[in-house]
């Protein structure tokens, strides 16, 4: 399947995907459990299934990433980028991008989270991600899903290792512990779960020369700080060179480096991150 991003995969390409991702997790916690002993800690003891441990892992793991910093090389000159994990290989990765180490660890910790999230919601199952929203930015990822919720595990902690990566400000234990437990509340039908069922939080349309940014209409309305604050952090990404507000719930976005997909990610991941729930 060699680098096709899952968004330009056909059904049958989806499932081999999710396929290959599930065959992923075993090896991948077992790698996890073998970098943790390697720094002369008790995996038993960091993994022990329960739920308040994804507090310590994480602000362990995101300690690791900080220091392991981003790789030197683009992607298409990172000889170890056949070997990292499928949702690593036909998602959205960028430069600059995390090295191979980091990847492994954000492998492992989503095979973790997934063993919890099934032993704590039973009923979830994995499956290709779709949605009546042809904007849905998800679409062909590996989910795991109940009747009320669905996510890519690796999503957020992805999007914390390349702030840790670049020196940003990543997601703490605390933060993470909160995120998987709003996960779980979501995936047994008890909390909100709008990033699943209802419109997407944006759209990006791509025009001459920019993006077209159109945000959930409720999201001005009810959290305005957010968004405020969500628009100067992405004008200070890399290689976005501004961002205007035309209206309440659109922006120009001008980030000649960036693509739809990208854009339409950091905006949803960073989102999910802040938003009050």
């Amino acid at each position: 399947m060699g680098e096709l991003l899952y968004e330009d995969m056909n059904p049958a390409q989806a499932a081999d995907a999710l396929d290959a991702f599930l065959a992923e997790r075993g090896p991948a916690l077992e790698r996890l459990r073998l970098m943790i002993s390697g720094h002369g800690l008790d995996p038993e003891e960091m993994l022990d299934g329960s739920v308040y441990s994804v507090s310590p892992l994480w602000a362990w793991i995101t300690a690791q990433a900080g220091q392991l910093g981003t790789d030197p090389r683009p992607l298409a000159e990172d000889p170890t980028r056949p070997a990292w994990p499928s949702w690593a290989r036909h998602g959205m990765i960028v430069d600059p991008h995390p090295p191979a180490e980091t990847l492994a660890l954000v492998d492992g910790f989503t095979s973790y989270l997934a063993q919890i999230i099934t032993t704590e919601v039973p009923g979830t199952q994995w499956v290709v991600g779709e949605h009546v929203i042809g904007d849905y930015p998800m679409i062909n990822y590996p989910l795991l899903a109940s009747d009320h919720h669905q996510l890519f595990l690796s999503s957020m902690p992805l999007y914390s290792a390349y702030q840790s990566a670049h020196g940003r400000d990543p997601m703490s234990g605390t933060e993470m512990l909160a995120y998987v437990k709003r996960t779980i509340t979501s995936l047994r039908g008890e909390g909100p779960v709008a990033e699943a069922i209802e419109e997407p939080l944006v759209t990006v349309v791509a025009e001459v020369d920019c993006f077209d940014v159109g945000l959930r209409p409720d999201l001005a309305e009810n959290h305005p700080e957010t968004v405020e604050w969500m628009i100067a952090e992405l004008e200070d990404r890399d290689g976005v060179v501004s961002v205007h507000r035309y209206g309440t719930d659109a922006l120009v976005v001008d980030a000649p480096q960036w693509d739809e997909i990208r854009l339409k990610l950091w905006c949803t991941l960073w989102l999910q991150r802040h938003l009050p729930r």
